[in-house]
């Protein structure tokens, strides 16, 4: 891998007997995942200092500590990992970007050990959020989905990597409109679309 190359990890959440929340009987959240997955990897391997990894390019089983294995890999630069919500009614709609969450220690001697640690997860802490407003703003201009906005949490996945990171939940499975809209190709691709710009304009 040429020295000025950016290397992306994408995560396509789910997949083989993981099969995610439903959309309709044969279509799941690992099948949404894997579908924009593919198609963000095929924008991007147009881009000349972009490189894509997918930590599953077919619908198989793969854990939770392979998954962050590959986004903890020497030279990777940003890891985005792909969901679709579920709310307990059908009302909850749109998009949310979500960005490692953590806390500072306080007082104690502990906290001057912990200090070094935490100016390092602060940095990449500061690139996720960067990077999850990009997100939100390229995703508002590409299709018309209500913006539930920018949170943080301590989410497994994340935790531990010393990378910029974020976790997307595109869409609600419970919603009607949601749901069409993520079972629709042309949509698929346009929020593809949409994260390599992000990814593009982050680097």
């Amino acid at each position: 891998m040429a020295k000025n190359r950016h290397s992306v990890v994408v995560d396509p959440a789910h997949g083989g007997r993981d099969k995610g929340v439903r959309l309709t009987k044969k279509f799941y959240e690992k099948d949404v995942t894997l579908a924009i997955a593919k198609l963000l990897k095929k924008e991007l391997d147009r881009s000349k200092n972009i490189s894509v990894l997918l930590t599953r390019s077919a619908d198989r089983d793969v854990s939770m500590s392979d998954r962050v294995k590959m986004a903890k890999r020497k030279n990777t630069k940003l890891f985005i990992s792909l969901h679709v919500n579920a709310g307990f009614g059908r009302s909850s709609s749109g998009f949310e970007v979500y960005f490692p969450g953590f806390k500072l220690p306080s007082t104690g001697k502990s906290a001057s050990k912990e200090i070094p640690k935490d100016m390092v997860k602060t940095k990449y802490l500061n690139e996720s959020v960067r990077f999850a407003k990009i997100v939100e703003k390229n995703l508002e201009k590409i299709f018309r989905r209500k913006d539930r906005g920018l949170r943080s949490a301590p989410i497994p996945v994340l935790e531990g990597l010393t990378v910029p990171a974020v976790v997307l939940e595109i869409g609600f499975a419970t919603n009607i409109k949601d749901r069409k809209k993520l079972m629709d190709k042309a949509v698929q691709k346009s929020i593809a679309g949409a994260l390599a710009k992000s990814i593009r304009e982050f680097f």
